[in-house]
C-alpha cells in the first residue's frame, strides 16, 4: 500500500493524479490482480436550479430527468449501403462540457425555448461523500495493490517498489508517493529469521556431534548433510507445489533437527563400528553398519513421517495453516531419509573416520578388491571378553542399575502422569501462536449519529496521542471505510499504524500504551485493537476481536437486556479489553410520512413525493435510467464506456447531479419548508404534504441459523483465551438468568480453537494407531510395539508440565508439537529395541545383559 499526499493539491486534483497517472503505472506490474484507490474527491456536474424561474415556466423536476434519460448517448441506428461502401450509422448525443450542458432543450413552446442555462446554474463541484482518507495528519489518498494468487510476494514488493520510483518521477513536485504498508516486509524477516533458526539449529547439532565423538570430521559430515537434503527437500517442495512461507519454511526449520538426528544416528553407528573393530576396513565398516541399522532406520523414520498424515483430517482456518506444515515435515523427512542412507556413508569414506598411520594402506583397500581369503572375519562383540565388557558397561553403572529398579521407572512414570493430570486444566490455552507483526489495526466508532466532521475532529485528537509514541513511523486512517475495502457509516474507521523496525517494545506492549492514552484523551471514541495478519484472519473467523459471545432468543427487547447483563459481567472479568456490547445504534433517522389522499388529490405520486424529497437532501443523478431503446449487443460494444448521464471531463467522466442546495446548508426545518411542484409547476411547501418526524436510532438485528442474536466481543490483555471463556463461563453460570428458549454460544477464535482440538484429538489417536502399526509391521511383536507406544504416550505428560512451567499455551501450534513427541519417543524406541534383539541373538538370550549392553550402546546417539 501507498499514499499519496500533498500540501497544495486539493483532494480532487489527488484523485485526478491517482486515476490518470499512478493506477495505470502500478496496473503494469507482473502479478498485480487490482489496483484500489480509496480517498480524494471526484468532480461532477451540477444544475444549481433557480425554483421560481422553474416553476413560471412549468417545468418541474420530472421533466428534467426525464429530458435527461433521453439524451447524452451516442447509438448504432443500423448499416448503410451506398456506391459499394457499407456504413455503420451513429446518433450522438453526446455532452462534451458545462457549454453543451447548458445549451440542453428543457421545454420548447411556439414563443421560446427553454433551455438549461435558461432555468439553472452549471458548476463543476466536488462529489459529497461520507468518507475521509487521512495520510499521516492530512488528506489524501490510498493506493493498494492487491497480489495475484500464487505470485511470489516478494517479488511483487520489488517491482512494486521499482515502479514507485516510476511514479515518483511522473507526479507534480509538490505530490509525494509514500509506502505505508508492506506485507512483504514481515514476510521477509519472517524467513530471515527461519532461516537463522535453521542456521542456529545446525551449529548447534554440529556442537553436539563434536561434544560427543570428539571429531571434526564426523561434524563436516553432517554439514555437508545439511544442504544435500534442503537442496532435495526444496525440489519436493516445487514438484509437490508447496511455496515457501511462514507454515512451510517453519515445517523446515522443525524438520532440521530430525534430519540431523538421522544423519547423527548413522555417523555414531559408523564411528562405533570403527571403535569396536579397528581391525577392519572402512568400506566393510560401513557396510556392516548400515546392514545392521536399517531395518530400525526404516521402521524409525516411518513412525515419524505417519504422524504427519492424519493431518489432512484437519479443518477451519487452523487447517489451512497446519496442513501445509504437516506435508512439509513429511516430504522433508523423506528426502533426509534418502539422502541420509545414500550421501552420508559416502561422505563418511571420504572425509571422515580415519585409522592409525600404521592401518591406513589396508583401510583403502575396497572390499571389493580384496580376496574372500583375505578378507578379515567380521568380529562381532562375541570376541569381546567378559572383562571388557564390563570395562565398556563401567561408564554406564547409573543407568543399569536403575534399569534393575523396575519400580524407579514405575514410580518415575506414575509421578509423571499424576503431575500432567493436575497440569493440564491450569494450561493457558489460546487458537494460535502469538505474532509481533510491527503493525497495528485500531478500529474505532463514535456515538451513533456523530456527523462525519465531528467523527474527524475526534480522530484529530487520537492522532495527536498516535504520533507522540515514539515506536510510531507512519500511519493511515479510513474514515467511513475499512482496510477490507468495504464501507462502514460514518462514524467509523479504522487505523493502519506501522512501527520501528528498531523498537525497544513489543507490538503488544504498543498497543497497551496506545490504549490508556487514547481511553483517557477521547473518551468519547470507542477503539478496538489487533494486528494487522491477526484482524485478516479474524475476518475469515467472521470477527477480528478473540472472545465473542452471542446470546440467542427470540424477543428482541429482552436480548438486549440480556446484552447488558453479559456486557457488566465482561467488563467485571480481569483480561479483557476492547469490550463492545454489540447493540449498536443505526444513528438517528429523519422520517416523513406523507399524506397519500393530499398528494392525489393535487396529482402527485408517492414515487413523485420520493424523487422531490431526494432532490433536496443528496440532488438527483440524472440520466441514470436512459429511456431509450434497449441497444444490441453490437450497439453495446461501440458504446464503449460511455455511461448514460455521464460527461468526458478529459481522461474521466462526470456525473451530473440536480441540487438547489449546497449538502453543508441543510438542515431538517429548511428541507421542510422546501417547495414540492405540482404537475402544473406550481410550488407547495414540502411540509403541507407529509409529517416530519425525528426517530432515534433502532439497534441493528442480527440474526444466525434462523435465530434472532446479539453478539458481544472483547480483545485480551496478559490474558490466555481459555482462562477468559472459563471465567467468564462460570460468571455467566452464576450471575445470568437465562429465560426458556434462551441460550449462550462462544465464538470467535474460541469455537475455532475448540474444532482445532478436537480434530487434533482425533489427530493424535489416528497418529498413535499409525505408529502402532509400523511398530508391529517392524518387530511383529503385539506386546513390544503396545509398550513402545504406551511409552510414546506417556511422554506428552511430560511436554505438558514443560508447558506449564515454562508459561507456554496449549494452542494448535504446541498441541501438534505433542502429537510430534510420540513419534520421536517412538523412533528413540525402535533403535533401543533393535540393539536389544541384535543382543540376544549374540548372547544366546541372556535378557539382564542384552538390556544392558542395549542400553549403554545406545544411550550416546540418543543424547
Amino acid at each position: 500500500g501507498y499514499t499519496l499526499e500533498s500540501h497544495t493539491i486539493g483532494p480532487i486534483g489527488l484523485r485526478d493524479i491517482a486515476m490518470n497517472t499512478v493506477r495505470p503505472v502500478f496496473s503494469q506490474i507482473p502479478g498485480v490482480s487490482t489496483v484500489i484507490l480509496r480517498g480524494g474527491k471526484a468532480r461532477e456536474f451540477v444544475l444549481v436550479p433557480d425554483l421560481i424561474k422553474m416553476s413560471a415556466l412549468g417545468i418541474t423536476p420530472a421533466l428534467l430527468v426525464d429530458v435527461f434519460n433521453r439524451t447524452n448517448y451516442v447509438l448504432s441506428n443500423g448499416r448503410l449501403s451506398d456506391y459499394r461502401r457499407l456504413y455503420l450509422s451513429l446518433t450522438d448525443t453526446r455532452l462534451a462540457g458545462k457549454d453543451d450542458l447548458g445549451n440542453v432543450v428543457v421545454k420548447s413552446t411556439p414563443g421560446r425555448v427553454v433551455r438549461v442555462k435558461d432555468i439553472a446554474r452549471v458548476e463543476l463541484d466536488q462529489q459529497v461523500e461520507f468518507n475521509i482518507i487521512n495520510t499521516n495528519g492530512q488528506e489524501g489518498m490510498i493506493i493498494d495493490l492487491v497480489k495475484q494468487p500464487g505470485v511470489n510476494l516478494l517479488d511483487l514488493a520489488r517491482d512494486a517498489e521499482l515502479k514507485a520510483e516510476e511514479v515518483r518521477s511522473l507526479l507534480p513536485p509538490n505530490v509525494r508517493l509514500r509506502p505505508y504498508y508492506n506485507q512483504s516486509a514481515f514476510v521477509g524477516d519472517s524467513i530471515e529469521s527461519v532461516l537463522h533458526t535453521i542456521l542456529e539449529g545446525l551449529l548447534l547439532a554440529i556442537a553436539v556431534v563434536i561434544l560427543f565423538l570428539r571429531s571434526w570430521r564426523a561434524s563436516t559430515v553432517v554439514i555437508l548433510t545439511l544442504p544435500v537434503t534442503l537442496g532435495f527437500t526444496a525440489i519436493a517442495l516445487y514438484s509437490a507445489g508447496i511455496s515457501l512461507n511462514i507454515m512451510s519454511l517453519g515445517g523446515i526449520a522443525a524438520a532440521v533437527g530430525l534430519f540431523i538426528d538421522d544423519a547423527i544416528v548413522v555417523i555414531e553407528q559408523i564411528y562405533r563400528g570403527h571403535e569396536d573393530h579397528p581391525e577392519k576396513n572402512r568400506f566393510q565398516v560401513v557396510h556392516d553398519a548400515i546392514h545392521e541399522l536399517l531395518p530400525a532406520m526404516i521402521g524409525s523414520s516411518l513412525s515419524t513421517i505417519v504422524i504427519f498424515l492424519p493431518f489432512v483430517l484437519m479443518g477451519g482456518l487452523a487447517g489451512a495453516f497446519f496442513k501445509e506444515l504437516a506435508k512439509t515435515m513429511e516430504l522433508t523427512l523423506v528426502c533426509s531419509f534418502f539422502v541420509t542412507w545414500t550421501i552420508t556413508p559416502v561422505l563418511h569414506l571420504l572425509i571422515g573416520y580415519r585409522p592409525h598411520a600404521a592401518k591406513a594402506p589396508e583401510a583403502e583397500v575396497p572390499e571389493a578388491e580384496v580376496p574372500e581369503a583375505e578378507v578379515p572375519e567380521a568380529k562381532t562383540p562375541e570376541a569381546k571378553t567378559p572383562e571388557a565388557e564390563a570395562r565398556a558397561l563401567r561408564p554406564y553403572r547409573w543407568l543399569t542399575r536403575t534399569y534393575r529398579k523396575p519400580l524407579l521407572a514405575i514410580g518415575f512414570l506414575t509421578m509423571l502422569t499424576l503431575a500432567a493430570i493436575w497440569v493440564a486444566p491450569r494450561l493457558t490455552t489460546g487458537f494460535l501462536p502469538a505474532l509481533d507483526e510491527g503493525t497495528i489495526v485500531l478500529d474505532f466508532y463514535s456515538p451513533p449519529g456523530t456527523a462525519l466532521e465531528e467523527t474527524d475532529r475526534l480522530c484529530h485528537e487520537m492522532e495527536k496521542v498516535i504520533l507522540k509514541h515514539p515506536d510510531v513511523v507512519s500511519y493511515s486512517r479510513r474514515t467511513g471505510l475499512r482496510l477490507d475495502f468495504r464501507n462502514v457509516a460514518p462514524n467509523y474507521g479504522d487505523y493502519l499504524i506501522q512501527l520501528r523496525k528498531d523498537r525497544h517494545q513489543t507490538t503488544e506492549a504498543v498497543i497497551a500504551e496506545l490504549r490508556r492514552s487514547i481511553q483517557a484523551s477521547v473518551p468519547m471514541m470507542n477503539v478496538s485493537f489487533g494486528q494487522r495478519i491477526q484482524d485478516l484472519l479474524g475476518n475469515l473467523m467472521s470477527t477480528p476481536s478473540p472472545i465473542e459471545i452471542k446470546v440467542f432468543g427470540n424477543d428482541q427487547h429482552e436480548l438486549e437486556f440480556l446484552g447488558h447483563q453479559v456486557d457488566t459481567l465482561m467488563h467485571r472479568t480481569g483480561g479483557l479489553v476492547d469490550i463492545n456490547s454489540g447493540m449498536i445504534s443505526a444513528g438517528p433517522s429523519i422520517v416523513f410520512y406523507p399524506d397519500e389522499v393530499k398528494l392525489a388529490r393535487y396529482g402527485l405520486t408517492l414515487a413523485d413525493f420520493q424523487q422531490q424529497v431526494q432532490l433536496y437532501t443528496q440532488g438527483i443523478v440524472l440520466g441514470t435510467n436512459a429511456n431509450v431503446t434497449e441497444p444490441s449487443p453490437v450497439q453495446a460494444s461501440m458504446m464503449g464506456n460511455l455511461q448514460a448521464g455521464q460527461i468526458q471531463d478529459e481522461e474521466q467522466m462526470r456525473k451530473i447531479r440536480l441540487r438547489p442546495s449546497e449538502y453543508s446548508d441543510n438542515d431538517i426545518d429548511k428541507i421542510s419548508r422546501q417547495p414540492l411542484f405540482l404537475p402544473d409547476g406550481s410550488l407547495k411547501p414540502l411540509r403541507f404534504f407529509s409529517r416530519i418526524e425525528s426517530q432515534r436510532g433502532e439497534v441493528d438485528l442480527k440474526r444466525e441459523d434462523l435465530k434472532s442474536c446479539v453478539v458481544l466481543t472483547a480483545r485480551l490483555d496478559g490474558r490466555d483465551l481459555g482462562g477468559a471463556i472459563a471465567d467468564l463461563q462460570r460468571s455467566f453460570q452464576r450471575d445470568l438468568r437465562l429465560p426458556p428458549g434462551y441460550y449462550v454460544r462462544f465464538g470467535g477464535a474460541y469455537a475455532e480453537q475448540q474444532q482445532s482440538f478436537r480434530e487434533l484429538l482425533t489427530i493424535l489417536i489416528a497418529a498413535c494407531v499409525l505408529v502402532f502399526a509400523v511398530l508391529l509391521f517392524l518387530f511383529r511383536e503385539w506386546l513390544v510395539s503396545a509398550l513402545i507406544l504406551l511409552l510414546s504416550i506417556a511422554g506428552i505428560s511430560g511436554s505438558l508440565i514443560a508447558l506449564y512451567l515454562l508459561h507456554v499455551p496449549l494452542n494448535v501450534s504446541s498441541y501438534t508439537g505433542l502429537i510430534m513427541i510420540v513419534g520421536i519417543i517412538a523412533e528413540n524406541a525402535i533403535f533401543t529395541v533393535n540393539q536389544f534383539r541384535h543382543n540376544m541373538q549374540r548372547t544366546g538370550g541372556n535378557v539382564d545383559e542384552s538390556v544392558d549392553y542395549a542400553l549403554a550402546l545406545r544411550i550416546r546417539p540418543k543424547l
